[in-house]
């Protein structure tokens, strides 16, 4: 049978900034349909068999690690969704907690309003998928300039399809309680959203609450976790089966797993009916005020920002499964 699908692929052109910039990879077709939503195989191609394609022009990035230690960069900078002169990215900035370190400073600009999207962000330009996720951040201490800030700050795979839905999984932090994190996935269309997710105190090491019983059933605490007190690696591993959530307290030591999440038909009849995301995303990192994204606990915390804190990111990395998103692509299109 022919195939149900057709891949219109566009060059990637990056201007050269004395880096050495990855190199793309095919994007992959959508999802096959639900079962009740297939056909049979009739032998032919027609125009009722074709499924449409989502993600029409874009491009798949191959592995990179971006440090941002010059002022340009081939990911992109959202800008200010009010308009106004923005100065709230500086690359290649000294850190401010960590010496001989270059970072990203990222500022929340107390004029951006409240919600996700109006903050600042820095994403990819195109498209990423199954693989392995990283960032090394470091969040504001606002304890004595305005402890109830309400504000989150994150980083994670992002994307809404009109037809297919959300593909978002993410790794967040509120600053007002930096000890605790905040692990989710989404998909789901329209309004059906549907969400797994995971709280955890890593100073306490207690799961507050997880959508099933996981693994790991316990958290061994983190002596000291204070996301805003010094830079640690937050990351998560995405396969078709599995969504792996970790961290690291530096680049010489081991993951912590915080949360390996197999899937469960929890969502039946659905595009990913495990709760697992099945399209490609942006990766991105983000800041932003919120009045909803509260800290555990703290339902004070939820003040507009006075001041334009200042968030840290040492780098940004992604690394493809590559084998899996093949596979992915043959069986796909079969």
């Amino acid at each position: 049978m022919k195939s149900r699908f057709a891949l219109l692929l566009i060059a990637l052109a990056v201007a050269s900034c004395g880096k050495e910039y990855p190199t793309p990879a095919p994007a992959p077709p959508p999802p096959p349909l639900p079962p009740e939503q297939e056909k049979p195989d009739n032998g032919e191609q027609d125009e009722e068999d074709v499924l449409e394609i989502p993600f029409k022009d874009v491009i798949l990035y191959g592995d990179f690690r971006e440090d941002f230690s010059e002022s340009a960069s081939f990911l992109r900078f959202a800008p200010k969704s009010n308009g106004g002169e923005d100065f709230r990215y500086y690359s290649a900035h000294p850190s401010l907690s960590a010496a001989n370190t270059k970072v990203m400073m990222m500022r929340i600009d107390p004029e951006d309003g409240e919600g996700w999207g109006k903050g600042p962000q820095v994403l990819t330009k195109d498209y990423t998928f199954y693989g392995s996720y990283s960032a090394r951040m470091r969040v504001p201490d606002i304890k004595k300039a305005q402890k109830n800030l309400g504000a989150a700050a994150g980083v994670y795979i992002y994307d809404v399809d009109e037809k297919y839905g959300h593909s978002e999984i993410d790794f967040e932090l509120r600053v007002a309680d930096p000890t605790i994190v905040y692990l989710s996935a989404i998909t789901g269309t329209g309004k059906d959203l549907n969400r797994i997710s995971r709280t955890i105190n890593l100073a306490k090491g207690t799961i507050i609450e997880s959508s099933d019983e996981g693994s790991p059933a316990t958290i061994t605490a983190i002596s000291d976790f204070d996301a805003s007190k010094k830079f640690y690696i937050y990351g998560f591993d995405w396969t078709p089966e599995k969504i792996t959530w970790w961290i690291r307290k530096d680049e010489n030591t081991d993951r912590i797993v915080l949360w390996e999440y197999t899937g469960k038909e929890l969502f039946a009849g659905t595009y990913a009916p495990t709760g697992i995301p099945v399209l490609p995303a942006h990766y991105t990192t983000s800041f932003w005020h919120s009045t909803s994204r509260l800290a555990q606990g703290m339902t004070s915390a939820k003040e507009a920002p006075k001041y334009p804190f200042e968030m840290e990111i040492d780098w940004m990395a992604y690394e493809p499964f590559d084998d899996l998103i093949n596979e992915w692509k043959e069986n796909a299109s079969k």
